[in-house]
């Protein structure tokens, strides 16, 4: 998911590398590795073990790749429509498809179940550090699953998972219920989810209901989800408003040397665009010939595009001399603070074989081998040695109040309901369905700006000035989208779906005056698929009536 004015940059690099917490409002924390006194402090907020325990319960994580939660006593799960994409396209056929024209299920057993479709839900976390650190190194990982072997349980539905966090600092066992049979509910027209296309993916402002429905199954019945789903705020988030997101971002690299990011700018995601944009093109020739490879593709072309435009936004990121500037400043601080002459070592071992790596690259009289012996150690002899000190180092110096990167593992983000700066305009925190027939009026109705028959019938039954889309300060990354948007009361008040494009270099660094969540409103969700849908019973279910 996440171009950036450098105005300021250059100037807060100084203050901002001093310090040894994080910036404001930046981090995915672990459930219980929550910077509390700041959010006491900054917004009187004490979340209490219950409040923990609720919106981890209530929260879900799709194993084909995003996040979810419970939003009903009976199962109901809401996620987004691209989450939802790989289920509906597995079930949809050319006769019978879903993907295009939405699906709907108006009662209970009509549903579609999904096919290999499974969540997670994270029941408990185990910190188990202390015994895994009591063997030695090479014996850490057969301890680990040992340890989640133990916690197994097939009839139950139960599975554990080793989570290493803080770089080997610290270990967790997080144990799971599975579900497994997970079926259909709601899904709107790919069109309307996807508004704009690719043009406007990445962007902001945006008008898309990117949402979807399951319900979970077991024995054949709705699970009884009353103890720990989300209530819905109807009035959705506002203005300032503190929000939290509970999800499952699935990778960052925010921990790179400055060495290390060097490389990935001028080495790694220049061939990583250059490849996704022949896959691109491969995949769009084979749509182009075949009706049913265009039929059977789509889900993957979709995917292909949303990660090209991503590593593109990488790209512009590490190129931003500013931010770049700002993590040499980072590595150098590190070195002052702890104070260890091998740790300022470890920084030119990793940069020194990164620096021969490249001189091979360049070199066009190297032999291939040579780069090839190069990389292998580089990854295997230089990197991770040096590397475990300035972990160490940097957990020593800074301990949790720097959260870890992500891993695909139940986190929680927070921040506030605010628009930004982009270049010399203002963006505001939210757009409406105004907004959405304006966009679509100028675009004189044409694709990709197009809306479905039912949504113009529908205009005039709408509160044209419900909020539709909105953004927020909350940390996110890939694998959050599907994640709940959640007020202090633990109530919906949106769905993250993604990240403006300033946040785009988010996999190496946070920005909170720019890098902005995207959400869809809980206003507009509801306001839709009652006027535009007539889902009145998915709409009393989510309101609680």
């Amino acid at each position: 998911m996440q171009l950036f004015p450098v105005s300021r940059w250059l100037c807060a690099i100084a203050v901002l590398v001093a310090l040894p917490t994080t910036p404001p409002d930046e981090g995915m924390w672990p459930f219980d590795g929550l910077p509390l006194q700041y959010l006491k402090e900054k917004y009187q907020f004490e979340p209490t073990s219950e409040w923990l325990d609720h919106v981890r319960l209530g929260s879900v994580r799709f194993d084909t790749g995003g996040s979810g939660s419970f939003v009903s006593p009976n199962g109901l799960v809401m996620t987004n429509h691209h989450v939802a994409l790989q289920t509906i396209q597995a079930v949809s056929t050319q006769e019978k498809d879903w993907v295009e024209p939405g699906f709907s299920s108006k009662l209970y057993g009509s549903e579609v179940k999904g096919k290999g479709l499974t969540l997670r839900q994270l029941i408990e976390i185990k910190n188990v550090t202390t015994e895994v650190l009591a063997v030695a190194e090479d014996a850490r990982d057969d301890k680990l699953k040992e340890m989640c072997d133990a916690q197994k349980d097939e009839g139950k539905h139960i599975v554990a998972d080793p989570v290493v966090l803080y770089d080997g600092n610290e270990y967790r066992i997080h144990v799971y219920h599975v579900y497994d049979d997970v079926r259909l509910v709601f899904a709107p027209e790919k069109q309307v989810a996807f508004y704009g296309g690719d043009y406007d993916n990445f962007t902001y402002p945006r008008y898309c209901l990117d949402c979807a429905f399951f319900r979970v199954y077991e024995d054949d019945k709705p699970i009884d989800s009353s103890k720990y789903y989300f209530h819905w705020n109807a009035d959705g988030a506002k203005k300032d408003d503190l929000v939290f997101v509970s999800g499952h971002p699935g990778n960052t690299e925010r921990l790179l040397t400055h060495a290390e990011m060097e490389f990935h700018r001028d080495f790694q995601c220049p061939r990583i665009v250059d490849r996704l944009k022949g896959m691109l093109a491969d995949t769009k020739s084979q749509m182009d010939s075949d009706p049913e490879k265009a039929f059977a593709l789509r889900d993957q072309f979709f995917g292909i595009a949303n990660s090209l435009k991503a590593y593109e936004g990488h790209l512009t990121g590490l190129q931003d001399a500013a931010m770049m500037a700002k993590m040499k400043a980072r590595d150098e601080a590190l070195v002052e603070k702890s104070g260890k002459p091998e740790v300022k070592a470890a920084f030119e071992a990793i940069a020194n074989g990164y620096a021969e790596f490249k001189a091979l690259i360049e070199d066009k009289s190297s032999k291939q081998s040579a780069r090839t012996n190069m990389q292998r150690t580089l990854a295997q002899e230089i990197v991770p040695p040096n590397k475990a000190i300035l972990n160490k180092a940097r957990f020593d110096a800074y301990g949790k109040d720097l959260y870890p990167d992500a891993t695909f593992t139940l986190r929680l983000a927070f921040g506030t309901v605010t628009g930004y700066e982009a270049g010399t305009t203002k963006v505001p925190p939210r757009t409406t369905f105004n907004g959405l027939y304006e966009r679509n009026s100028s675009f004189d109705n044409e694709a990709p700006y197009d809306l479905p028959k039912r949504w113009q019938d529908a205009k005039a039954k709408l509160n044209l000035e419900t909020s539709y889309n909105f953004v927020c300060t909350a940390d996110i990354i890939g694998g959050n989208s599907g994640s709940p948007i959640l007020d202090r009361n633990a109530n919906v008040v949106g769905l993250v779906f993604d990240g403006n494009i300033e946040s785009l270099p988010g996999n190496y660094w946070f920005d909170e005056r720019v890098n902005r969540c995207v959400g869809v409103h809980a206003a507009g969700m509801i306001e839709a698929l009652d006027k535009v849908y007539g889902e009145a019973e998915l709409v009393k279910e989510l309101r609680g009536k």
